[in-house]
C-alpha cells in the first residue's frame, strides 16, 4: 500500500480549543490527515491507532476497532485498509524485540464517524478537526473538489451505458436469429476495457493494481469519461450492422483520435 507520508499542512485548520486544553493544532500532530489510497482511489486518510489514543478509549485498540467494523458495517478496500509496520524495541522489556503491528488507515468519512459514536467530548472535538480539515482543503483547493465532482459525473455516465450497449447487441443478435450469450457481453466489455487500459481487461487491471470491488469504481475521470466515449460509439456501430472485428478496428481509430484531442485540450 502506498502512502503519501506528507501532513496536508496547507489544509490545517484555524485553532478550536477542546476538552483539556487540546486544539486542533494538537489534533494535527495526534491525529495527522495524510494523502494516500484506499481500493485504488486517492483520499485522506488518518490513522486509527492514532485515533483510538486521541480518543481516549478505555478498551485495547484491536478489540476497539474490530468492533466498531463490526457494529457499523464498514467495509475493507473501501473505507479502510490494514497495514503492518515493525515496532520499535524497548530496551529492558518483554518486547525486546521488533513486533509486528497492525494498523488501519481509515477515509475522513469513516474516521468522523467513529469519532461521533464514543459519545463524549472527545470525540466531538476530534470529529470537528476532522470537518475542518475537509473545509479548509476545500478551500485551499478547490480543483480537488471539480475532480472529484468529474469523477463522480464519469461514473455514472459508464454506468448509464452499459445497459443501452448490451441492449443494441441484444437487437443486432435477434436481427440476426441469433440468441445472445453472456460471453457476448463480456466479449463488448472487455474489447472496450483493453483499448482503455493498455491491453487489460477491467478484472486484470484491478488485480495488477491491487483493486477489490468494482474495478469501474476505481478508475480515474479520464478512463471513464474515456469508457463512455467508447461504449457510446459502440452502441452506434452495432446499430449500424457492423460485425465485431470491424467495430474493434474502427474503436481503436477513434480512441486514438479521442485521446489525441484530450491530450491537446490539456496542453491549452
Amino acid at each position: 500500500m502506498k502512502i503519501e507520508s506528507r501532513l496536508n499542512s496547507e489544509a490545517a485548520p484555524q485553532p478550536v480549543t477542546g476538552p483539556d486544553g487540546i486544539n486542533n493544532n494538537n489534533f494535527a500532530s495526534i491525529v495527522p490527515v495524510i494523502s494516500g489510497q484506499i481500493g485504488g482511489r486517492e483520499t485522506n486518510i488518518a490513522s486509527a491507532k492514532a485515533l483510538h489514543r486521541a480518543l481516549g478509549v478505555g478498551r485495547d485498540f484491536t478489540t476497539w476497532i474490530k468492533g466498531r467494523i463490526s457494529q457499523y458495517g464498514f467495509a475493507a478496500g473501501v473505507d479502510y485498509i490494514t497495514v503492518e509496520s515493525l515496532s520499535s524495541p524497548v530496551s529492558g522489556s518483554a518486547k525486546s524485540r521488533q513486533q509486528v503491528e497492525h494498523d488501519y488507515l481509515l477515509s475522513l468519512d469513516m474516521a468522523k464517524e467513529l469519532a461521533m459514536v464514543e459519545r463524549n467530548e472527545q470525540g466531538r472535538a476530534v470529529r470537528r478537526y476532522f470537518i475542518q480539515c475537509e473545509e479548509a482543503l476545500q478551500r485551499s483547493a478547490p480543483e480537488i473538489a471539480a475532480q472529484y465532482r468529474r469523477q463522480l459525473k464519469a461514473r455514472i455516465g459508464a454506468a448509464n451505458l452499459f445497459k443501452p450497449m448490451c441492449a443494441a447487441l441484444d437487437i443486432a443478435c435477434a436481427e440476426q436469429g441469433k440468441q445472445t450469450l453472456p460471453r457476448h457481453y463480456s466479449n463488448e466489455s472487455n474489447m472496450i476495457a483493453r483499448i482503455v487500459l493498455g491491453g487489460l481487461t477491467a478484472k486484470q487491471w484491478a488485480q495488477v493494481n491491487g483493486i477489490a470491488g468494482e474495478p469501474r469504481d476505481s478508475m480515474n475521470a479520464g478512463q471513464l469519461e474515456h469508457l463512455s466515449y467508447l461504449e457510446s460509439t459502440n452502441i452506434t456501430l452495432i446499430d449500424m450492422g457492423m460485425e465485431y472485428e470491424q467495430r474493434k478496428a474502427e474503436l481503436m481509430r477513434l480512441s486514438q483520435r479521442w485521446l489525441a484531442k484530450h491530450l491537446e485540450a490539456n496542453h491549452d
